[in-house]
């Protein structure tokens, strides 16, 4: 009989490692050092903030994330005082906490355990367009459906009806018992990471993945309960498919009550009926993905000039697609011809103009162009990073300027004075460490004024919106 390997158990090292801070930060934010250390210290000798009974309440630090169209999504760095409790509650009471958000017959991205002791999804969000193709088979119509502002909507007390029922919780609140449940538990750790508010639970860390997961299962189990069972959910966006209009639009008028016990609405921009055959895949990417590049001197130049206009052409078309992202992740940076390095530069750089959200992925390309090519002139680079800085600083917009920055760090160049200025404005707390980092070696044409940093230093503050910068 062949042997069963143990399931992998979700550890307080793991959870603090790879789920706290949002991925969609620069690489020098990491937890690794901080993860090792509670793993590492014995309870006993923790600071006595990180085990006494009564919760903390502190505030999370934000940071406004670029997204492709017009809406940006406001990420939450949570303090780590109130997120190491909340990872050790998961971690103990895992085996409720998992088998609850894998309840769902729909979802494509249940939370799993990886080997590391870490959350993830079970599928990458590329499976869709597969499962479209399997689940739309002997089907006409199809329903669509998105939740409005989901992370921002969730009322923290559902955590306990999701995991329990709402008339459960009403009933433990009347009987008034003092020993809490798991999902008030819950609710009251959720709670602190964001000063007690009571609307909205943090995006980014993994312990949110978890429970948005835990509350979308229960809406599942509504739509199950009533023979809704063809389609699938990814996060929180519904495709349910249907033999027959009318039973769309009665599963559409069930998914808006099973939402609305939980306090939650559909985006109706996002939400509607389409009759079948519709697209499994964004055109743009298929088009794209399509195109090869011939090895040519001349050839290749000519393939990266109509393969970029094209992707610009299809990002006005699809303006909420992260069509720059995946054109700039089809380049092959350490096989391009060495004429051809500084046009490819030129194109990535325009990418990210268009597209801030493309940064992520630009520096890598063009580290690795470097590598390939050290020759290649890095002004561009610079004349790009400064103007992201000088339009973004003033909007409080922190990806486009932290990535900016970093990019100043990796490729050595200098900040300009008008830019540091505009930088320490901000206030916002990773843009202003990586500032600091840059001004330490000696990429900064004037030094951050000290004044700026200090004036956030208040009694408190490491509870506070600027904890960060205070550490």
């Amino acid at each position: 009989m062949p042997v069963v390997p143990p399931r992998p158990r979700l550890t307080v090292s793991g959870i603090l490692t790879r789920g706290y801070f949002p991925p969609e930060l620069p690489p020098p934010f990491k937890t690794e050092s901080f993860a090792v250390a509670m793993a590492s210290t014995r309870r006993s000798r923790l600071p006595s903030d990180f085990t006494k009974e009564k919760n903390e309440w502190c505030d999370f630090v934000p940071y406004s994330l670029s997204r492709p169209g017009s809406l940006r999504r406001r990420l939450a760095i949570v303090n780590p005082l109130p997120y190491f409790r909340l990872a050790k509650f998961i971690v103990d009471n895992q085996a409720v906490l998992l088998r609850k958000a894998a309840e769902s017959h729909l979802s494509l991205g249940k939370v799993v355990v990886s080997g590391g002791g870490w959350l993830r999804r079970e599928n990458r969000i590329e499976a869709i367009s597969q499962h479209r193709a399997t689940f739309r088979v002997g089907e006409h119509f199809l329903l669509a459906a998105d939740v409005s502002r989901f992370y921002p909507s969730i009322y923290t007390h559902s955590i306990e009806w999701a995991i329990t029922s709402k008339a459960r919780a009403k009933r433990r609140l009347m009987t008034r018992q003092n020993r809490p449940s798991v999902g008030s538990a819950l609710d009251a750790l959720v709670r602190a990471c964001q000063s007690g508010q009571t609307r909205g639970i943090p995006i980014g860390p993994a312990a949110s993945t978890l429970i948005s997961e835990i509350l979308l299962t229960r809406i599942d189990a509504k739509l199950k309960a009533r023979k809704i069972l063809h389609g699938f959910r990814y996060a929180d966006d519904y495709e349910l498919t249907f033999s027959e209009r009318s039973q769309a639009e009665r599963a559409l008028t069930l998914l808006e009550d099973a939402l609305t016990e939980l306090e939650l609405e559909l985006n109706p921009v996002k939400t509607a009926i389409y009759e079948l055959p519709q697209e499994l895949d964004n055109p743009g990417v298929q088009e794209l993905r399509k195109f090869e590049f011939r090895t040519r001197y001349r050839s290749e130049r000519s393939d990266l000039l109509q393969f970029f206009t094209r992707a610009f052409d299809l990002q006005r078309k699809f303006p909420d697609q992260a069509i720059l992202r995946y054109a700039v992740s089809r380049l092959s940076p350490a096989t391009v011809k060495a004429a051809n390095a500084a046009l490819m530069q030129a194109l990535i750089l325009q990418a990210v103009t268009y597209e801030p959200g493309v940064w992520r992925m630009a520096i890598n390309k063009l580290r690795l162009l470097h590598i390939s090519y050290p020759a290649t002139d890095r002004n561009n680079i610079g004349i790009v990073l400064h103007a992201m800085i000088r339009k973004s600083a003033p909007l409080n917009h922190s990806s486009e300027v932290a990535w900016s920055l970093w990019a100043a760090l990796i490729f050595g160049l200098t900040i300009s004075k008008a830019a540091v200025n505009d930088v320490m404005k901000m206030a916002d707390d990773c843009s202003t460490l990586l500032l600091l980092h840059a001004a330490e070696r000696g990429l900064t044409e004037t030094k951050p004024r000290v004044s700026s940093v200090t004036r956030l230093l208040y009694p408190g503050v490491l509870r506070g919106p600027h904890w960060l910068v205070a550490y």
